[in-house]
């Protein structure tokens, strides 16, 4: 952690969604957006350099406001596992999507999912439905070039040979065509988002030892620099599937023996949450205690921010809910919905759906008053109210 945090006012412990760029690339869009915020708001706010501490654990960094610092941001690292869980090879994905869709279509998956949000039913279906797209396609092109094939060459070859010749002509097609259907996925995001699903299918289906972990030595760290260094409020913050990782390590802070001294100065933010991708799951008793531990009185503050804008988020849906969990009111925690096509002028259907992966980090991001829909995670951070 920095040195000399006597009196700072704010830090907030950043978990990412399942991607594997880490705290580089979020860094980057920090000191982007914190530059446009302090331009629109003329305050003289600067960003210190990313640190990285020796135990690989978090990167952070600090904002000055008039020579005081009032926010530090501590990136908390398991980048490293979803590395691990990215699978590369199509055919490694295609064996784990093929079990993915046996759950999700045949098992119940679907439907639990499109009851709670059918946006989201569909985002887990697009994947599957672009590689059946593809493998039609493909194998109506690869009868077409055995019938055009075997014509043109029926009469001077024999039928025979011309079958021969029709079929390794066809199988060639369609194999230097392949490549063709991941780099067209690959693009268009739809291999990001498989992985993505698949990780969190695994996930549900109680393989999380490695996170698990994770979270055991990121909730040490969380303790020890709020010992040594504390500061005035403290803040878990997930985005995407970052969001259940966040749930799952303020259970496991509320667990810890260390919980006490961080209690009174401890809140959680969620942004477009997908906990019920994970909730839905049968197999995953162990979020589902996670979700009890937190729902315990005195319970944590915890704002949830999700758009009906953003079909890769539970726009406004209970976690508990999503589960079957009965917990005593109020609700928990405090659903907020947000305008998030209104920040990039998304005025149609189509603009929408083809820009879901720019408008999911928008959440990350700042925009003028006028724009904002009702939260801005800058003015969240750093305003006046904050």
């Amino acid at each position: 952690m920095q040195h000399g945090s006597e009196g700072l006012r704010r830090r907030v412990y950043v978990l990412s969604g399942f991607d594997p760029r880490g705290s580089s690339f979020y860094y980057r869009l920090f000191v982007e957006q914190l530059q446009a915020y302090a331009a629109r708001t003329g305050r003289p706010l600067k960003v210190g350099r990313r640190r990285a501490q020796s135990d690989g654990l978090v990167s952070s960094w600090h904002v000055v406001d008039n020579g005081q610092r009032v926010l530090e941001v501590a990136f908390l690292h398991w980048d490293d596992i979803v590395r691990d869980h990215w699978p590369k090879h199509p055919l490694v994905i295609a064996w784990q999507g093929f079990r993915f869709a046996l759950w999700y279509l045949l098992r119940g998956g679907l439907i639990r999912i499109a009851q709670l949000c059918p946006s989201v039913a569909l985002c887990g279906l697009y994947p599957l439905l672009f590689a059946a797209v593809c493998g039609v396609a493909l194998g109506l092109l690869a009868v077409l070039v055995f019938a055009l094939v075997a014509q043109l060459l029926a009469a001077p070859a024999g039928a025979l040979l011309a079958g021969l010749l029709a079929a390794t002509t066809a199988a060639g097609v369609v194999l230097a065509l392949i490549p063709r259907c991941w780099q067209l996925a690959d693009r268009e995001g739809v291999v990001w988002l498989f992985r993505s699903i698949l990780f969190t299918h695994r996930l549900g289906q109680a393989r999380d030892g490695a996170l698990r972990r994770r979270l055991a030595e990121l909730a040490d760290r969380i303790v020890e620099i709020e010992t040594e260094q504390p500061a005035q409020r403290v803040e878990l913050v997930g985005h995407s599937s970052g969001s259940f990782v966040m749930a799952m390590l303020a259970a496991t802070l509320r667990r810890h023996s260390g919980y006490g001294g961080l209690a009174e100065r401890l809140s959680l933010l969620s942004l477009g949450q997908n906990l019920a991708n994970l909730a839905v799951h049968r197999g995953a008793t162990a979020f589902h205690d996670d979700l009890r531990t937190l729902a315990q009185t005195p319970r944590i503050p915890w704002l949830d921010i999700t758009s009906r804008d953003d079909y890769l988020c539970f726009a406004a849906v209970d976690p508990y809910r999503s589960c079957g969990l009965t917990i005593e009111p109020p609700a928990y925690p405090q659903l907020q919905l947000v305008d998030l096509a209104q920040r990039q002028g998304l005025e149609s259907w189509w603009a929408l759906i083809t820009d879901q992966f720019p408008l999911h980090f928008q959440y990350l991001q700042t925009a003028p008053p006028e724009l904002q829909g009702g939260f801005d995670y800058f003015e969240h951070l750093l305003g006046t109210k904050s």
